[in-house]
């Protein structure tokens, strides 16, 4: 059966700013599913390549596919439904809906009279018995657990799929599906890089994350062997110079790190790595950091979120500031260089509390750091308390994005004051000599150049 998966723009949840980082691996993962079940499929990412809606109705009509996937975060859902409607419109196949946006707000979803299915949860399994039985031309799908479609103009919803426990289980993403070229990939010093995902789930209990609602907070996690398995043939088959490991916890089972770093050396894997998607303090030590260094580790991402104690426990971060300046201090050391990841406009905050994170962020004195205005997910802790508090001030999800101006207001803090601070965080921590030296000190390759010279202007255009 052929089969045609899109990820929908992203460009505006960029705020116009960004071109595509990574390949959407979500996707990545279903196509290998599909093709190891012998169906054909394609993938399109709008952004990446650079998709038109006078090009998409032309692959449709030549791939010609019997139905069609969509996968859909909280800001891109309006995107997706209006690719779901171009689809019907040109070919008349069912559609099919996944991602995280789905998988917390199904409910809504499903009355889009353009969508025929979704598959809530992880979906590698939901999706090949769905296709299957299209293929089969059968209608029975009320025993495929994990899904929710349309019977009879009644909306059938049923039993959530089970976690996938043996994550080594699933192939690797297909790669060859993406557009290698068309990404970015921030921050690497080395060109070819890729990113990889080695594990699922987190048992955090942050209450602005989404993680949990999708990937549950049982952690899971691919074997050593299977990871380096993957790394080795992205070094032979795509001459990958850098990985991007994109955990949420990845430190977590700590003697699998030893494990990892051991086969890689083992098999004589000579490469670099970054971790940009945000590393709990707490969940490192010296011995760890050390290890990640010797293993080509030249970046880390901590999510600090806050310099205010009080607020960091508000949102059940479980983190403290005197773990936070450890995990910075030994990153240090090891001369890793360090990312951090500061949120404004969190519950309960104030223009101190806010002015705490600036002082604190120039106190740790990360190599980079982000200074992002909360955006409170659909589904979240943090969204159900500023609804219940009329703190919610834009209901359209398309607005939702990362550079995009605030959703939300706080009792003491309006949506203009919050881009006013974020503005004024940016300022003291990168407009002065001594910072501005740094940065240019960190340009150690080519591809690290050009990638920081559009970061630049990203910071830039904030300051606007």
């Amino acid at each position: 059966m052929k089969v045609l998966l899109i990820n929908p723009s992203q460009y505006s949840v960029y705020g116009g700013l960004y071109s595509p980082d990574y390949p959407p691996l979500g996707l990545g993962y279903i196509g290998a599913v599909l093709e190891n079940a012998n169906h054909k499929v394609k993938i399109i990412d709008i952004d990446a390549d650079h998709i038109t809606k006078k090009k998409l109705i032309s692959i449709l009509k030549s791939f010609n596919p019997s139905v069609v996937g969509i996968t859909a975060t909280t800001p891109t859902f309006n995107n997706a439904e209006i690719i779901a409607k171009t689809v019907k419109e040109s070919i008349n196949v069912p559609v099919i809906l996944g991602g995280i946006h789905v998988t917390i707000a199904f409910k809504s979803c499903i009355y889009s009279k353009y969508i025929d299915f979704i598959v809530r949860g992880e979906g590698e399994n939901t999706i090949v018995e769905l296709i299957d039985e299209l293929e089969k031309n059968k209608t029975n799908f009320s025993k495929i657990n994990g899904l929710i479609f349309k019977k009879d103009k009644k909306i059938i919803y049923n039993r959530p799929r089970e976690l996938i426990k043996n994550l080594d289980s699933i192939p690797f993403p297909a790669r060859h599906l993406f557009n290698h070229q068309k990404y970015t990939y921030p921050d690497a010093l080395y060109n070819p890089a890729m990113p990889i995902i080695t594990s699922r789930g987190c048992p955090g209990l942050c209450t602005f994350c989404c993680t949990k609602l999708i990937f549950s907070r049982l952690p899971r996690f691919r074997s050593a062997k299977n990871v380096v398995d993957e790394i080795e043939l992205l070094v032979e088959k795509y001459k990958v110079k850098e990985i991007h490991i994109w955990d949420d916890n990845f430190t977590l089972a700590k003697k699998r790190v030893f494990e990892i770093y051991d086969e890689i050396k083992r098999r004589h894997l000579d490469l670099a790595f970054a971790f940009p998607n945000g590393m709990r303090v707490d969940q490192v030590n010296y011995q760890i950091l050390k290890t990640l260094k010797k293993m080509g580790t030249h970046t880390i991402a901590f999510g600090v979120e806050s310099g205010n104690q009080r607020i960091l426990n508000r949102i059940k971060k479980g983190i403290t500031l005197a773990q936070i300046k450890k995990a910075f201090r030994l990153a240090k050391s090891l001369k890793i260089d360090t990312w951090a990841f500061f949120m404004m406009g969190l519950p309960s905050e104030t223009n101190q509390t806010i002015n705490d994170t600036i002082d604190f962020a120039k106190k740790i004195d990360p190599d980079v750091a982000k200074f992002h205005i909360l955006t409170p997910f659909p589904g979240t802790e943090v969204f159900e308390e500023f609804f219940k508090n009329g703190f919610i001030i834009e209901t359209n999800h398309s607005k939702y994005g990362i550079h995009t101006p605030p959703v939300h207001r706080l009792q003491n803090v309006n949506e203009t004051s919050l881009v006013l601070l974020q503005k004024k965080a940016y300022m003291k921590f990168y407009f002065n000599s001594k910072k501005i030296i740094k940065q240019i000190l960190r340009l150690k390759s080519w591809t690290r150049f050009k990638l920081n010279s559009r970061a630049f202007i990203t910071v830039f255009k904030t300051m606007k």
